[in-house]
């Protein structure tokens, strides 16, 4: 069988930033740090459960933290006057041991996050809803906020038969192994009546580096 590599982690560090910055004075608390930010997006993930949050940004040193948290949802995360975050940044401090603030920022287009129309499919799957239906409604949802393209595939037990499948959607165009190909990955599952069913989305919002290209042909085009 053949190994895919995450479209995320493949890009890290050549067009995409890092979403851990770690501050450390010795080489060996690196990996501590390491196991402790996985640890604290899991905290995140069971906290915030589906509350449209794209993506979590961790910024720390051994003895204090930054969390910024991109959400399509703000309002339901900060609750009535910030009280919900208040709380997390309590409960982060008896975990964890140390003081982490909490920054919350707003998503303007989440139609464009992977993460935030994974979990709109895992919801609606769980609804007993349609899976064509729901997922070509996310496909037109998408490249009608301006996506180059973007690629769903699910699986399990598709319509509650006893054999597993796997259906694929895809529409406009999703070049994986592109490096300049700015795209968005999450998988997700999602708990059914009748088992559990994966969900992978991917992207692409465009490339990047595009412009330069099209003036270096401009100028090849003048001196020929």
């Amino acid at each position: 069988m053949a190994s895919k590599a995450n479209p995320i982690g493949m890009r890290v560090g050549i067009m995409k930033s890092r979403p851990c910055e770690r501050f450390a004075k010795q080489k060996r608390q690196w990996g501590d740090f390491f196991v402790e930010d996985i640890k604290i997006r899991n905290f995140v993930d069971a906290y915030f459960v589906r509350t449209g949050i794209s993506k979590v940004v961790i910024r720390k040193t051994a003895k204090e933290g930054e969390l910024i948290i991109f959400s399509s949802k703000v309002g339901v995360l900060m609750g009535k006057q910030g009280t919900k975050i208040k709380e997390f940044e309590d409960a982060l401090k008896k975990k964890f041991g140390k003081d982490i603030k909490v920054v919350i920022k707003e998503v303007k287009i989440p139609e464009l996050s992977a993460r935030v129309m994974a979990e709109f499919i895992a919801t609606q799957l769980e609804a007993r809803m349609p899976f064509r239906k729901v997922v070509k409604n996310v496909l037109q949802k998408v490249m009608e906020k301006g996506a180059s393209g973007i690629k769903v595939q699910v699986w399990g037990r598709l319509w509650w038969v006893d054999i597993s499948r796997t259906e694929k959607f895809i529409e406009g165009r999703v070049s994986l192994q592109t490096f300049r190909s700015d795209i968005d990955y999450y998988y997700l599952q999602a708990r059914t009546k009748y088992g559990m069913l994966g969900v992978k989305v991917w992207i692409e919002k465009g490339q990047l580096y595009a412009h330069k290209q099209q003036h270096e042909n401009a100028v090849k085009k003048i001196s020929l």
